[in-house]
């Protein structure tokens, strides 16, 4: 049994979880030579309870042999180190994170143990006794590379739980966490990325977007259910209204004052294709900055259940990431790596860029949906403008440009919406995110 008291190793969603532990730290140190001989299923299911758990209560081990003291001192030494409470506050009720660190910890652990020369379990027999397995000494090296372990997988955690708490904004209402279990080696590797750390930090100054997100919609008497209003069509009337006497509905009717049912439907959008510039010139800031207003547009673009590109270029259009409307956990986490992996280098060719956006949304998109095209640039690049005004004519698309620490009259004569950012912060950010929805921007 686990040494965590409740917790049954035979039951289904435990073993399943306590395997995916197991099977994540084993891509994590592949080198199987390494591997102590105490990590088993128990001692990782035990882990994932001691992180998940508000309040584990610690279950001393049935049998007193070598191994199962070493792990069972191990899950102590977790529970009493004052690391803990730090880690936990993104672990707790939290499957993935849970899982995430877990693993992370497990690697963290060996690695420790083996720098002070701990032994892997079953040559300690010498050292130990009934109440202490690993000796006086051995004991507190054990909790000290716990702590130092803690204190290692502290920013992971909390990386870990950001990046799962973006995927499931994204996908509300169409994914479990369970989405994320195929791509959990994934968020342990953006978990590590210094680079979505930064994104992620820019990303928090343009938080609660929705709020200035305004998605239009239709009435039809065969949409989503959004409240009553008063008329007389008889395919939204609400079922009450026909217990009426027949003169009072008929007056009613007359008088366009039966108590309907109010249907209305999303306004059918075009695709959203985001165009980030990835020259040279980009590197630093510049290139964070977009990409995170980049994950914002995708939240947009969700909301408004709208197909979702974003290609980079430079001197050349890179292969772009595709997002359906429909979008799942895992989508936003390959969404990120791609952001991510993408370094600034290169010369700038806008002209082939636009060109490229407008031929993708040609060939997938019927030309009576109207397609925004949002560009973000430092370059100053010449525009064959007339070319790319029968592009965008030919895609029914509007370009929106987002000029960087610059000015670019050929894209300004050509663009629906032209806004040049020069403080790269939480206002200039949100102006982007509204681009194409008309009104005042915030």
């Amino acid at each position: 049994m686990p040494y965590i008291r409740g917790v049954r190793l035979d039951d289904p969603p435990t073993k399943y979880r306590a395997e995916r532990i197991i099977s994540l730290l084993r891509k994590l140190m592949p080198d199987s030579s390494n591997e102590p001989d105490f990590l088993d299923e128990k001692l990782a299911i035990s882990i994932y309870y001691a992180l998940f758990l508000p309040y584990p209560i610690l279950k001393e081990p049935e049998k007193r042999d070598p191994k199962e003291l070493t792990k069972y001192a191990l899950v102590s030494a977790l529970l009493s180190s004052n690391n803990l409470r730090a880690v936990k506050q993104h672990t707790v009720a939290d499957s993935i994170t849970s899982t995430v660190v877990s693993a992370v910890f497990l690697e963290t652990i060996v690695e420790e143990l083996q720098r002070i020369g701990q032994p892997h379990g079953g040559d300690m027999n010498a050292k130990q006794n009934q109440n202490t397995p690993f000796g006086e000494s051995r004991s507190t090296d054990l909790s000290n590379a716990v702590d130092k372990a803690l204190e290692s997988v502290k920013d992971i955690a909390k990386q870990a739980k950001e990046i799962t708490n973006l995927a499931m904004k994204f996908a509300a209402g169409n994914a479990s966490m369970l989405s994320l279990d195929d791509v959990i080696q994934d968020v342990i590797n953006l978990a590590k990325n210094t680079n979505v750390k930064a994104i992620l930090e820019v990303l928090k100054l343009i938080e609660e977007t929705d709020t200035y997100i305004k998605v239009k919609k239709i009435p039809s008497p065969r949409g989503e259910l959004e409240g009553y209003e008063l008329g007389n069509d008889v395919e939204k009337i609400v079922p009450s209204e026909l217990a009426l006497p027949k003169e009072l509905f008929l007056v009613k009717y007359a008088e366009r004052d039966l108590l309907l049912y109010r249907k209305v439907v999303s306004r059918d959008y075009g695709k959203f294709y985001i165009l980030l510039d990835k020259s040279g010139s980009m590197m630093g800031l510049k290139i964070i900055w977009a990409k995170a207003v980049a994950l914002a547009l995708a939240q947009r673009a969700v909301r408004e259940r709208r197909e979702f590109y974003v290609r980079f270029f430079d001197s050349i259009p890179y292969p772009p990431i595709h997002i359906s409307r429909r979008i799942h956990g895992r989508d936003v986490i390959k969404l990120l790596e791609y952001l991510a992996r993408i370094r600034a280098n290169g010369g700038t060719d806008i002209t082939r860029a636009i060109l490229t956006a407008v031929d993708d949304i040609v060939s997938t998109t019927p030309r009576s949906r109207v397609s925004d095209i949002i560009l973000i640039t430092d370059g100053e690049d010449r525009v064959a403008i007339d070319m790319v005004k029968k592009g965008l004519a030919r895609a029914n698309a509007r370009l929106h440009t987002v000029m960087i620490h610059g000015n670019n009259p050929d894209l300004r004569a050509i663009s629906e919406s032209y806004m040049v950012a020069t403080k790269l912060d939480r206002q200039e950010a949100l102006k982007v995110v509204m681009l194409g929805q008309g009104g005042s921007t915030p």
